[in-house]
């Protein structure tokens, strides 16, 4: 980090909680997170603002903030980043320039420049890490935004959020997850993270990437049998906006929602046999197994089941698969309710 300009403020020593947020050209949005994360940490910690590649004035923005607000943390400036780096080396940045500021047993809580944490979020982040080791919480779009966008998107993510939901009453069905009870999602994301250093160092921090590093995170924890809770109590809202700063990532999705015939749908769909079978063989190697590592005794089956080879599906695709795992969930579970509530 010998390149990354560096601001203090407030105390620098003893953090229980400190709180990371990435940011790139938010000169806008940045007080709005940085007020919400604020209300919710309610002085119980630090922010830490990693600015990386930006172009406007979201350095001296989040400095004036500081200010205003007299809440410790730092704000952190790599101008001129790899250009390979992206959200992921700016996360790592921030949680760098922290650790040797952390209390013992301190935590981790990571979110995005463009979102507005719950005000219970921190306290709900703390409630799960109780029982888990990753938190990964549920992201909302911000419905103002959310209510101004093409009616197309709507008509083209209702199949996919119905069968989301089948995936997850799947999941309950054939693979409950001790750590991870509903109601739950199955969606990582770094607007809305939570974990302390020995998962953060076991793991080896997070990817540095312009896109996907969260869920890479979370997959390596889960691989490595980390607790990983999918929580619906921590929630964040995000922006619904076309242009983000990366390509990818929700504005990219939303985006080819309204421009492509038949975008590619969330990476974690898949056919219904293939959804139907996963389920059920992890769930049966979970029954089965004692003590630790599980994890990597499912990678060996999972990489030795030709039938479970991902398979990105299109919403096409979606949409003739819909109807089939429907058929399937009633068939295993005919007195339930296929959605959990």
């Amino acid at each position: 980090m010998r390149d990354v300009y560096r601001r203090e403020f407030g105390p620098q020593g003893g953090w229980p909680l400190v709180i990371t947020v990435p940011a790139r050209n938010e000169e806008e949005r940045l007080p709005g997170c940085l007020d919400a994360a604020a209300r919710s940490l309610r002085g119980r910690g630090a922010i830490v603002v990693a600015v990386n590649g930006s172009q406007d004035a979201t350095r001296a923005v989040a400095e004036d903030w500081f200010r205003r607000s007299g809440l410790s943390g730092a704000v952190l400036d790599e101008p001129n980043p790899p250009e390979a780096g992206g959200v992921g080396r700016a996360r790592r940045v921030a949680i760098a320039s922290c650790a040797a500021r952390l209390a013992p047993d301190a935590v981790i809580m990571t979110t995005d420049a463009d979102t507005c944490v719950a005000g219970d979020w921190v306290d709900a982040n703390l409630a799960e890490l109780e029982r888990a080791d990753l938190v990964c919480g549920t992201v909302l779009p911000d419905p103002e935004e959310a209510a101004r966008l093409p009616s197309v998107i709507g008509r083209n993510g209702a199949p996919e959020g119905e069968y989301m939901a089948l995936t997850l009453a799947v999941r309950h069905l054939l693979d409950p997850v001790p750590h991870d009870p509903a109601p739950t999602h199955i969606s990582p994301a770094g607007a809305s993270l939570a974990f302390r250093m020995a998962l953060y160092d076991a793991l080896g921090g997070f990817e540095e990437r312009t896109v996907g590093e969260d869920r890479a995170f979370a997959a390596l924890a889960e691989a490595r049998d980390w607790r990983v809770r999918h929580s619906s109590r921590a929630q964040v809202t995000t922006s619904c906006r076309l242009s983000g700063r990366t390509e990818g990532g929700m504005a990219g999705a939303l985006r080819a929602r309204i421009l492509e015939a038949d975008p590619l749908v969330d990476e974690v769909l898949e056919p219904a046999a293939t959804t139907i079978l996963r389920a059920r063989m992890r769930g049966t190697l979970r029954r089965r197994w004692i003590g630790p590592g599980f994890g990597a005794a499912w990678a060996v089956l999972e990489a030795g089941t030709a039938e479970l080879r991902r398979e990105r599906m299109r919403l096409s695709r979606l949409r003739l698969e819909l109807p089939l795992l429907q058929r399937e969930l009633a068939r295993l579970a005919p007195t339930r309710s296929q959605v959990p509530a």
